[in-house]
């Protein structure tokens, strides 16, 4: 709190991520966490939005796959682009077979602070943007914009942070965001600055179950959008 280091990097002398990347064994446990978060929001996502709309989806910073196979076994016409880190996405093959989407998306490895994959319709960021601090995300954001055709989407998975006195379980998130990897949780109104510094516009949210919500987001600004 004095210092504004997480107190993961304190005690290990590096960020999480740079950790994980190193230990195998903390690697595999963080992506069982993810991929069972992934199936449990996957059949929330398929009832709360019609994804069979889009031809090409990318996921991007999703993980091993889980929660993109999902969605493409379910829209059996659209294809999909994976983008993780290279020891992320090692092991999404099988997990793309096992769903008998393989032939339908293809594995691509990187960082989305350099760049993401371009010609999708549809861009996915799910619990990746609560890691990071306003200017890593602002990057991140700026990086799906560039990749984004004019008439693209993207949707964001997250909590919304509420009213002081309400949302208890969105406030102990961004306690947990703040110690182990310096992100926090946001309001729908630092959302909305957010995209907005990186030629984004938030058009509107869509409340899931858990306490999540679905950030439907595209290019420009609020008030050269339609509802």
């Amino acid at each position: 709190m004095q210092t504004g280091e997480t107190a993961f990097r304190h005690v290990h002398g590096k960020d999480i991520w740079e950790f994980r990347s190193e230990s195998q064994t903390d690697s595999d446990v963080f992506d069982l966490a993810m991929r069972e978060g992934s199936r449990r929001v996957a059949a929330d996502l398929l009832s709360g939005y019609d994804f069979a709309q889009f031809g090409h989806i990318v996921d991007v910073g999703g993980g091993d796959g889980t929660l993109l196979a999902a969605l493409l076994a379910s829209c059996g016409q659209t294809s999909g682009t994976l983008f993780d880190q290279p020891h992320v996405v090692a092991g999404a093959s099988g997990v793309l077979h096992r769903a008998g989407v393989s032939e339908r998306c293809r594995i691509v490895a990187g960082s989305f602070f350099d760049a993401v994959p371009a010609g999708a319709d549809l861009y996915l960021l799910k619990f990746i943007l609560h890691d990071w601090d306003d200017d890593h995300c602002a990057r991140i954001l700026a990086n799906c914009r560039c990749a984004m055709a004019a008439g693209a989407r993207l949707l964001i998975i997250e909590r919304l942070l509420a009213a002081p006195n309400e949302g208890l379980e969105g406030k102990l998130s961004d306690l947990n965001m703040m110690v182990n990897v310096g992100g926090l949780e946001r309001s729908r109104e630092e959302f909305s600055v957010l995209l907005q510094r990186a030629g984004l516009a938030l058009r509107g949210v869509i409340a899931l179950p858990g306490g999540l919500w679905l950030l439907d987001v595209h290019h420009g600004r609020p008030e050269e959008l339609t509802a």
